[in-house]
């Protein structure tokens, strides 16, 4: 895995906004070959007639059995992001969740709609919104085009993840009018990162072709991965190099140390530093 050096403006920008736009993070190649292995995956999706006044049945949100292709499984290990979600957490991580989306047309009588404002990984169930620790980042990989508004990007709540409240919606609307909503214009091979705390939320797609972006979480190794992700088997495992393995769960518990992210880290000169159960006084 390749350094990409968390600058000091990004890491400002990451704990202020709650998300970072990285551009041009996969080359084009790249693109086609997720584009080519999501269509496949994709088929019967992309080849059932669109129903315009059917908005959910024009969204595909495909999880299990993505790391069975080839081209997802490189994206574990992708540089740039995955070395900035490493700096920004720490070297004690895996994958958490895997997604693919593919957005249709909504039809010209689609209406806009939100698919739950949300933060991420549910603790806000279990803990309030009071308090919450940055336990996981996700990043998107734009494999289209988004080049307007309402393409079908997630939106997010900027600077949402520091509140200490639920988002608050006025009745008959679908967005928070006391935070900036933003509706991103990204490329495809663009990316971006953003943690479990920021409100954000689906929306549909009016941009008259399909949209479509694979999302990855990442977060702490005792935090339990999402049911549908499958580790590959032991024998797998071992075929794979030591950073991939350790992020596909290669090893048998959490008190087993990160070896191979710490190693990677302490090479790159981006380890943090040990924090001490006890201190002298």
């Amino acid at each position: 895995m390749e350094l990409n050096r968390l600058e000091p403006e990004q890491r400002r920008a990451f704990d202020e906004d709650g998300f970072l736009v990285l551009r041009n993070a996969l080359d084009a190649d790249t693109v086609a070959a997720l584009v080519k292995a999501g269509d496949r995956l994709a088929g019967s999706f992309l080849d059932k007639p669109p129903v315009s006044h059917k908005t959910n049945y024009n969204h595909l949100d495909l999880r299990p059995g993505l790391l069975r292709e080839q081209p997802f499984l490189s994206l574990v290990t992708q540089s740039p992001a995955v070395p900035l979600i490493v700096q920004l957490l720490s070297p004690n991580i895996h994958l958490h969740s895997t997604a693919m989306i593919y957005k249709r047309w909504a039809g010209e009588d689609g209406t806009p709609f939100r698919i739950g404002w949300h933060r991420d990984i549910r603790i806000p169930r279990d803990l309030g919104h009071s308090g919450l620790p940055r336990v996981g980042i996700k990043v998107c990989y734009c494999l289209t085009d988004f080049p307007e508004r309402d393409s079908g990007m997630t939106l997010f709540a900027r600077g949402s993840h520091k509140k200490t409240d639920p988002l608050a919606l006025r009745k008959g609307e679908v967005d928070p009018d006391d935070v900036e909503v933003c509706d991103m214009q990204l490329n495809a091979g663009d990316a971006f990162i953003f943690e479990n705390r920021i409100f954000h939320s689906a929306a549909p797609n009016f941009s008259k072709r399909t949209s479509k972006v694979i999302m990855y979480g990442y977060a702490y190794r005792w935090m339990k991965p999402e049911v549908y992700l499958e580790n590959p088997d032991d024998r797998r495992l071992m075929m794979l190099d030591p950073i991939t393995r350790q992020l596909l769960g290669g090893y048998k518990d959490i008190d087993t140390p990160p070896w191979a992210l710490q190693d990677w880290a302490s090479r790159a000169g981006v380890m943090p530093p040990a924090i001490p159960w006890t201190v002298e006084v």
